[in-house]
């Protein structure tokens, strides 16, 4: 048998090979192909950028009042907070200013106790003077006892009362304060009756001086009177009659009663009898705190 080159035909080439895709060399052989065309110069020009609108519609009346409602409601949130903050910030001042309140005021009610207790003392120191000058004046003997003038008397305190009208606090207390506004104004009027005749009669007791007066009183005499002072506030005037007595008389004049003029001795009496109304007046304003302490409890 002979044999024969077997050539393959292009059917038989293109089912045993994989047909292989050739790049046309130009435009020309691919007519209905698309081409990309070559990227545009800018030079220099900025890419303009497309802005597309939405996808969803326009805002319906729905739409409106739902933002709206919760616009509102945000607002009244942050309302409400702010007032919650601010009622609760207010309401632990006044708590604050309630509590300082009443320490100020057991503070001023030892106070009055002991004012009552020294006017009615100063009104005996008083009247001994009194009579010390009457017996000047007869030429008689004088009734034994140191020549007191002086007045003790304990300070009111009112700077809580000051502190809660100048921050305001005032305003956030609750309840009826006119009791505390009228007590406060007559301790007032206290302190200045008490510190006007104070310098009244100490102006008319310089009578008594001399070149030859010893000194008044030491630094010393001065602590050791303070300490009695804040003994008996503390114990309410309840210290031993004794331990009184010698204390007070620490407070005698140191000049020589019995070198008085007649004229001085008349100025003197003058002096501590206007004193002596002083006191009852004095008294009668520490009764009227003591009233108002009582009817006007503050807890």
């Amino acid at each position: 048998m002979k044999e024969q080159d077997s050539i393959p035909s292009a059917s038989t080439q293109s089912s045993a090979e994989p047909s292989l895709q050739v790049r046309p060399e130009s435009e020309e052989e691919l007519p209905n192909a698309v081409v990309d065309p070559p990227p545009a110069e800018t030079h220099g020009e900025e890419t303009m950028i497309d802005i597309h609108p939405p996808a969803h519609g326009g805002i319906t009346r729905r739409d409106f009042f739902v933002h709206l409602f919760i616009v509102v409601l945000g607002i009244l949130i942050a309302i409400g907070l702010e007032q919650a903050v601010e009622y609760l910030h207010h309401r632990n001042l006044a708590a604050e200013a309630r509590r300082a309140l009443v320490d100020e005021r057991s503070q001023n009610e030892t106070a009055n106790d002991f004012n009552i207790f020294a006017t009615k003392r100063h009104e005996q120191d008083l009247k001994h003077d009194l009579a010390v000058l009457q017996a000047l004046r007869a030429h008689q003997p004088l009734p034994p006892g140191p020549f007191i003038v002086r007045r003790v008397t304990s300070f009111y305190a009112q700077e809580e009362w000051q502190k809660i009208h100048q921050s305001g606090t005032i305003n956030y207390l609750s309840g009826n304060l006119g009791g505390a506004t009228f007590r406060y104004e007559v301790q007032d009027n206290f302190t200045s009756l008490a510190d006007r005749s104070y310098s009244d009669l100490s102006r008319a007791a310089s009578v008594l001086r001399s070149a030859t007066d010893p000194p008044n009183r030491s630094f010393e005499q001065n602590m050791s009177f303070s300490q009695f002072f804040r003994d008996l506030e503390a114990a309410h005037e309840n210290l031993p009659q004794q331990q009184i007595d010698a204390a007070w008389a620490t407070q005698a004049e140191p000049g020589n009663v019995t070198a008085l003029s007649p004229a001085q001795i008349d100025s003197l009496e003058r002096a501590l009898q206007i004193a002596l109304a002083d006191d009852d007046a004095m008294l009668n304003i520490c009764f009227t705190i003591k009233r108002n302490l009582i009817r006007n409890p503050m807890h």
